[in-house]
């Protein structure tokens, strides 16, 4: 089964997690590191855990960020997959995913939601163009 987890640093997980759920997604976890909350390392060590028999998906918000540093340190000791700068696609994509994700599956997820990340400014603007 494929298990995601969505981590980020203040609410961005939770609202994430809160649209995947509006589309019809489930299995999926979040979990936040705030500036009031303590022991975010542990409980992130205790989602891996539980689900150590799961084809776990580990989305972080920053590369290099506190959040993603915790769970790349912990990819020596559990088996998943770890990808950092979310975006709502890739997520969808995995959430929705029919078979069990792999490796080759979030390479082409994330390729594929590349050309989904425009300046919209532009676009109006090669529509204009198009009109003259």
């Amino acid at each position: 089964m494929n298990r995601i987890i969505i981590a980020s640093h203040g609410k961005l997980a939770e609202g994430m997690k809160n649209t995947v759920e509006f589309f019809g997604g489930n299995n999926v976890d979040y979990l936040e590191q705030t500036m009031t909350d303590t022991g975010f390392e542990n409980k992130a060590t205790d989602l891996l855990t539980k689900y150590k028999d799961d084809n776990v998906i580990v989305f972080t918000d920053l590369y290099g960020g506190s959040v993603n540093q915790c769970f790349f340190k912990n990819l020596l000791n559990y088996k998943f997959h770890l990808v950092t700068g979310m975006n709502l696609s890739v997520i969808m994509e995995c959430v929705f995913a029919s078979d069990e994700v792999n490796d080759e599956f979030i390479r082409n997820a994330i390729e594929m939601s590349k050309s989904q990340f425009c300046y919209m400014n532009d676009v109006l603007n090669m529509t204009d163009d198009d009109d003259d």
